[in-house]
């Protein structure tokens, strides 16, 4: 009881965790009753229990015209999290289908039919643009899903009352029923909170956000697929795009404690992680000028990049039996 600090559990196979964490939490429990009790204070226990407190913060955010809105601070970091890990895996999921169609077209030899009558810059782009068009598809089928549950839970929650109008009733059925008026002060609090996200910004940042990204990194994709013939092959190339993918992701994780740290500015303005970190920033209001110059540095980024990707596109397409190197790669975009 001195020092009731650890235990030994003795067994003839290996202790599941759940085991180890029942008897460590029953243990501990009581062996706590028992110290309280050595201090013979009456009601000692109760006390403890009483001075215990839940304290919750309620945040307000001032609109430009003075308004005041109510806010949740972890519901912007949901939406976040959850905008950032679509993005995420969008990206990899039809940036890899530009690859392997490549790949595809390339070892059944079709390639070398469609260039004889099509521009290797007109057939690379025109892969990127058919598989991202059936991205935006689905992204769209999604926001409309979305659209459709917010909307459910603003009419659920009195959408169509004002929050004046729904204190009014609320202080008008207080005395009759204060369930109901408690009922109705949540209400407001959502509604409230809903109406403090600009979800149309975010709506349009993510469907831009996608699109540069995705155009960066389906032109990266193209121009690996072109240069090999077998999946095996791609390993070598590909570790370094996901690795620069993950750190992204981590970074958006990482960012969601402090949207406005260097970490969170910083990998929201370089192109290759702004389409996942930027994601996270966005419920949080970010100035207008740091996503200008973020979508501005993105898009110059995927304009480049697809012109460098075109340039090996041409060479790798036609090349067969050889494995190339990235240095020999990176020879390719000077050929004329």
């Amino acid at each position: 009881m001195q020092n009731p600090t650890a235990a030994t559990l003795y067994s003839q196979k290996q202790i599941p965790i759940g085991l180890k964490n029942t008897i460590d939490k029953t243990l501990s429990e009581y062996l706590k009753d028992e110290k309280l009790a050595s201090y013979n204070i009456d009601n000692l226990k109760q006390i403890i229990e009483d001075s215990k407190i839940n304290f919750n913060i309620k945040t307000i955010k001032w609109d430009e015209d003075g308004s005041e809105k109510s806010t949740s601070a972890e519901v912007a970091s949901i939406l976040g999290m959850i905008l950032t890990f679509i993005i995420y895996m969008f990206i990899i999921m039809y940036g890899g289908m530009v690859m392997q169609g490549v790949m595809e077209e390339k070892t059944n030899r079709i390639i070398e039919v469609m260039i004889s009558s099509v521009k290797p810059f007109d057939l690379m782009m025109g892969k990127i643009i058919g598989i991202g068009f059936v991205g935006l598809t689905q992204v769209f089928l999604w926001g409309i899903l979305t659209t459709v549950l917010v909307s459910g839970s603003l009419f659920f929650f009195g959408g169509n009352t004002s929050p004046e109008d729904m204190v009014a009733a609320q202080m008008a059925a207080q005395g009759v029923n204060n369930v109901a008026a408690g009922s109705s002060d949540i209400s407001i609090q959502v509604q409230e909170i809903i109406n403090s996200i600009n979800f149309g910004m975010i709506g349009t940042s993510f469907v831009l956000y996608f699109i540069g990204g995705y155009l960066l990194y389906a032109a990266l994709f193209a121009a690996i697929g072109s240069a090999l013939e077998q999946q095996e092959d791609a390993q070598q190339f590909m570790t370094p795009i996901m690795l620069l993918m993950a750190f992204s992701l981590y970074a958006g994780i990482y960012s969601m404690n402090n949207p406005d740290g260097p970490l969170a500015f910083w990998c929201s303005m370089i192109p290759f992680t702004s389409p996942i970190v930027m994601m996270v920033r966005l419920p949080f209001d970010i100035p207008v000028w740091e996503l200008a110059l973020s979508f501005a540095l993105l898009f110059a980024t995927a304009l480049l990049i697809i012109w460098f990707s075109a340039k090996i596109y041409r060479v790798g397409i036609l090349m067969y039996g050889k494995k190339p190197s990235i240095k020999e790669m990176i020879k390719w975009v000077k050929y004329k």
